[in-house]
C-alpha cells in the first residue's frame, strides 16, 4: 500500500575541468567515458589528453542515480546492460569533493547534483541539451531523478502535515535552494 510523494527533482550534470572545451556529449559517449571505453578527449572532439574520471563512491545516491540513468541501458535486443564505472576513477565522498577535484585537476570529468554547480567547473550539454532546471522540467534533459517521500498507505497525521508543508509554496522555497521544485 505504498504511496509515493515526489517532493523535488535532482538534476545530475556532467562536468569537466574549466580549462576543457567539451560543449556537448551524447549519452553513449558519457557512458563510454565512465566505463573506460573512451580514454582520450580527442575521441569526443577535445584536446589530446588522457581522461581522468571522477566519481562518487559506492552507496552514494548521486552515483546510484547516475548508474541507473547513464551507465545502464537496453541493448538492440531490449535486454538490460549494466556498465560499471571504470575501476581507476577518483572516488569522492561528496558532491563538494567532486567539484573541488574537477576544478583543480586537469583533464577531469565527473558528475554533480545541480545544487553543486558553480563557476569552478564547466557543465557539459548532453545530446546538445544544457543541464538546466528548465530543461529538466520540460523533459528535454534526461539525467535527473525524483526525490520522494513514501508512506505505507495514505499519509496521515504528522506525516501528512510534513508532506503538505514540503509541497506548499513555503516548503518548495526550501527545496529550490538545492534541488528542482516538484511544482
Amino acid at each position: 500500500n505504498l504511496h509515493i510523494y515526489t517532493i523535488a527533482y535532482d538534476g545530475i550534470a556532467v562536468v569537466v575541468n574549466p580549462a576543457l572545451d567539451i560543449p556537448s556529449l551524447s549519452l553513449e559517449q558519457v557512458r563510454d567515458i565512465f566505463s573506460g571505453k573512451i580514454t582520450n578527449f580527442t575521441e569526443v572532439g577535445g584536446p589530446d589528453a588522457k581522461i581522468v574520471v571522477v566519481s562518487r563512491e559506492e552507496g552514494s545516491g548521486t552515483r546510484t542515480a547516475f548508474e541507473e540513468l547513464v551507465m545502464n541501458y537496453k541493448d538492440e535486443k531490449g535486454e538490460s546492460v549494466e556498465t560499471p564505472i571504470v575501476e581507476d576513477a577518483l572516488l569522492q565522498q561528496s558532491n563538494g569533493q567532486v567539484s573541488t577535484v574537477i576544478s583543480t585537476t586537469p583533464n577531469t570529468i565527473g558528475y554533480l547534483s545541480f545544487g553543486y554547480l558553480s563557476d569552478a567547473v564547466k557543465s557539459v550539454a548532453i545530446d546538445n541539451v544544457a543541464p538546466t532546471v528548465e530543461n529538466v522540467k520540460n523533459g528535454s534533459y534526461s539525467i535527473y531523478r525524483p526525490l520522494n517521500l513514501l508512506t505505507n498507505g495514505e499519509a496521515q497525521g504528522l506525516a501528512k502535515a510534513f508532506i503538505d508543508f514540503i509541497l506548499s509554496d513555503a516548503g518548495q522555497k526550501i527545496v529550490v535552494e538545492d534541488y528542482i521544485t516538484a511544482k
